[in-house]
């Protein structure tokens, strides 16, 4: 057993700055990305049990590198960037009426659009975190986000998840890398 005594009461001096840090820089051609960009859609399986969450139409295979949807380039591209790379990746919502917190691990990103429209002015006010660096891309039912992320440091395989623990507990990840 342990006992955790805690003493007085300390104020609280701490304040929100008015200004926070600037968000970095978006390159002046990222909508020309568009059409190169990898798309992965969350989706409610069939099956049940384990694989009752897919994404793309496919269930969780750990040490697998998932497989992007076709883009508009005509490609479905493997989720693999080399190391110091930039890139757009589309997270769709497949419906269903659920909200999916989907997290990126490993790198932040920004959000350039949300459902078809750009977002880096001012972003849209139901989403207010659309506007700041992330690591986690708010998806409410039906909805399509697309986000600006770089590559910088470590290679190595990492997974992107729900953060609906039923979701992710039941496959609702995939499998992406950085290379050297």
């Amino acid at each position: 057993m342990i006992k955790i005594v805690i003493g007085d009461d300390a104020p609280d001096d701490s304040q929100i700055p008015v200004k926070m840090r600037d968000l970095p820089p978006l390159p002046s051609n990222w909508q020309t990305m568009l059409d190169n960009r990898l798309i992965f859609e969350v989706e409610r399986g069939s099956g049940g049990g384990e694989t009752e969450w897919l994404i793309n139409g496919k269930p969780f295979v750990p040490d697998t590198v998932a497989t992007s949807l076709k883009n508009r380039a005509g490609r479905s591209p493997l989720a693999q960037q080399k190391k110091g790379s930039y890139n757009l990746w589309e997270i769709r919502n497949g419906g269903g009426g659920w909200v999916h917190p989907f997290h990126l691990h490993m790198e932040e990103h920004r959000t350039v659009m949300r459902n078809g429209r750009d977002v880096t002015r001012g972003g849209d006010k139901s989403h207010p975190d659309d506007v700041s660096r992330e690591d986690l891309v708010a998806l409410d039912p039906g909805e399509s986000v697309i986000i600006y992320r770089g590559f910088r440091d470590f290679v190595g395989p990492y997974v992107a998840h729900c953060h609906n623990l039923a979701h992710e507990d039941h496959a609702m990840m995939f499998g992406w890398e950085i290379t050297p």
